[in-house]
């Protein structure tokens, strides 16, 4: 609940505010496809082709079989790695397509 007359910070009031709307699972989602780019890097997000996720499921796919294939090898890596940033886990699996 927001309390009135206590000074809150900015970040802190945006995130009550999508909790008690139901979209800060949402949000921390569509975070994802942010970070991506810093957790496997320029190369290899600049070889991805489309990515998204839904209900805690995150699906990648990319433009070279080479990249495909490394990532299926430490996808388990990403996956904390991304849960690490985010401060909880909202990714629980990575498909890759």
């Amino acid at each position: 609940m927001i309390n009135q007359g206590k000074t809150q910070k900015l970040d802190e009031l945006v995130a009550l505010v999508l909790k008690q709307m139901g979209l800060d699972r949402k949000f921390k989602e569509c975070e994802v496809s942010e970070l991506w780019p810093q957790v496997v890097g320029k190369l290899i997000a600049s070889k991805t082709k489309n990515i998204y996720m839904t209900e805690g499921k995150l699906f990648v796919s990319f433009t070279s079989s080479v990249v495909k294939n490394e990532i299926l090898m430490v996808k388990e890596g990403i996956i904390a790695a991304l849960n690490d940033r985010l401060g909880e886990k909202v990714v629980k699996e990575m498909i890759i397509k």
